[in-house]
């Protein structure tokens, strides 16, 4: 895998993972209101969830295809944006399956 391959499967990794974290975000932001839409908010989790899975595709695919490779800021910072986002997905779920008790 050349240099600028690699690069560019870091920022495909860097576009799904940013783009799952916006709709994370859209989604806490709809439970600030007093009128939640649950089927908004499954909308939204459900493309994030599916946007993270594209994302480590590409990840496994960079993994698979090389036996070593160079160190790259790039594929670090794609890496490490990729674990942050799952993080936040994680505690968007955990933060909704509080509310849903609370609300019972």
């Amino acid at each position: 895998m050349t240099e600028q391959q690699l690069a560019q499967r870091a920022m495909r990794i860097l576009t799904l993972a940013g783009n799952a974290k916006s709709k994370l975000s859209n989604t806490l932001d709809l439970l600030s209101n007093e009128n939640v839409n649950e089927r908004s908010i499954n909308k939204l989790l459900n493309e994030a969830h599916e946007l993270l899975v594209r994302a480590h595709k590409v990840q496994n695919e960079v993994i698979k295809e090389v036996e070593s490779i160079d160190y790259s800021i790039l594929l670090t910072h794609a890496q490490d944006t990729l674990m942050n986002v799952e993080t936040i997905e994680f505690m968007t779920n955990k933060m909704l399956s509080l509310q849903k008790r609370s609300e019972s």
